[in-house]
């Protein structure tokens, strides 16, 4: 099976278009913590249970939810090529061909692109 949409099909989904694109692709950088948090049930992709990340952002009234995108944005700044692992992830739960060679060709020539296709794989599976 490939990919519901193409790496340059950003038309598809506006919605995902506009999220990977404000601020010149600044907000991509996001959403590659927020694909591995949504496909982890919540979670933060480093095993590190939520409870135990709710301490560092409980004060400033955030959710578990939030605690693990807070650690998941940690492990991509970083190890920035953590964004790769993470599309491997992705390839394997919904069983989509490829690499992990494409994953890095993917992150290297077009970061935004890559993870904006990610994000419209995990909308289209009906994942929140």
């Amino acid at each position: 099976m490939s990919w519901s949409t193409g790496l340059l099909a950003m038309w598809d989904d506006f919605e995902t278009m506009l999220n990977g694109t404000v601020l010149c692709g600044a907000m991509a950088l996001c959403l590659p913590a927020k694909n591995t948090m949504d496909l982890n049930d919540g979670r933060a992709s480093c095993g590190i249970p939520s409870d135990k990340c709710l301490p560092m952002v409980k004060n400033c009234g955030c959710s578990s939810r939030d605690a693990a995108f807070t650690v998941n944005c940690m492990l991509c700044c970083a190890f920035p090529c953590i964004a790769a692992y993470w599309r491997m992830e992705i390839r394997n739960v919904y069983g989509i061909d490829g690499h992990i060679c494409g994953d890095c060709a993917a992150c290297l020539c077009c970061f935004p692109c890559m993870v904006m296709q990610e994000s419209r794989e995990i909308k289209k599976r009906g994942v929140p």
